[in-house]
């Protein structure tokens, strides 16, 4: 299959890696030294699965370049998603499809915004990964796990492809008949991530202490009834669920959004719990939780933009 990559990082790199090495003709879109590493040395994927090399992998700087793609998988963070977009309307053909991996869940909204939807699967991953050094992507936990479905929840016949790809290159995968569920599961468990990036906790921590543990607790009753009122079709045994999910992650282990908010980096923080605020506005729904995290952690979310702008 020929599969373009956009966003190198954690994630488009370690499954474009694992894409290349299951037969396929994979394209990244690289910029700057990590691009060029690539170019020179291949991709070296370190992961408890075993550690692995690279080669055939081409490597492009620009959306432009990308010729006659089959499947193009988004990789970039949720707030880069309309910019791609933008550019990607010169790309796509009508045998193109486009699954964005993002947090969240407007991401499958927003790119049907500027390309038809038709080109436009949901989807989702389960990865804790980033960019180790130039070239060098590293995987640290949880099995690398790919969900996508199509918009209308249909079991179409080129999700079936899409999936026996994936197989092919050992990549745990679901071809999902309610792509909108699964994304909000995953969106109920990575907004918790909000509190930690607030208290500079990691998971173990936010878990081990009683108050802290109550909120995670409220943040996910307050995003069960938004999913609820905004159509999601959620079994409230979710909210067990997903503290149960949590309970197992490493004590170590935090959020790419609470790791981007305490480098002062531009985060995510309006496509998780900015969202959950928006939706509840929108269905006059009380989230007191979300909504103070949100709001104190939206000063340093400005300073960080406004760093990156001049």
């Amino acid at each position: 299959m020929r599969i373009a990559i956009i966003g190198a990082g954690g994630v488009g790199g370690y499954f474009g890696g694992r894409l290349a090495q299951g037969g396929n003709s994979v394209t990244i879109v690289a910029r700057g030294a990590h691009g060029e590493q690539i170019k020179k040395s291949g991709l070296h994927i370190k992961s408890p699965k075993g550690d692995t090399i690279i080669t055939n992998i081409h490597v492009v700087k620009t959306i432009a370049e990308l010729k006659d793609c089959e499947l193009i998988i988004l990789g970039v963070k949720a707030w880069q998603v309309k910019g791609v977009a933008t550019e990607l309307c010169n790309v796509v053909n009508s045998n193109t499809i486009v699954i964005p991996l993002q947090n969240g869940v407007l991401a499958a909204k927003e790119l049907c915004e500027f390309l038809p939807t038709e080109n436009v699967m949901g989807g989702l991953c389960s990865i804790f990964s980033k960019i180790e050094s130039p070239g060098v992507i590293s995987h640290m936990s949880a099995e690398p796990t790919i969900v996508f479905g199509e918009l209308d929840n249909s079991i179409s016949e080129r999700s079936v492809q899409i999936k026996k790809t994936f197989d092919a290159a050992h990549i745990t995968n679901k071809n999902s008949n309610y792509i909108q569920g699964d994304t909000w599961k995953k969106f109920v468990l990575i907004c918790l991530g909000g509190l930690g990036a607030l208290t500079r906790s990691n998971y173990g921590e936010l878990l081990q202490t009683p108050e802290l543990r109550s909120m995670l607790i409220e943040m996910l009753n307050e995003m069960y009834t938004v999913a609820i009122s905004e159509g999601i079709k959620l079994k409230e045994s979710i909210i067990d669920n997903t503290m149960s999910i949590m309970d197992n992650f490493s004590p170590d282990a935090n959020s790419s959004m609470a790791r981007d908010i305490w480098n002062g980096k531009p985060s995510e923080l309006e496509y998780q719990n900015g969202t959950v605020v928006m939706l509840a506005e929108k269905q006059k729904i009380e989230v007191p939780v979300n909504y103070f995290i949100y709001q104190a952690l939206l000063p340093s979310e400005k300073r960080s933009r406004n760093t990156v702008l001049n």
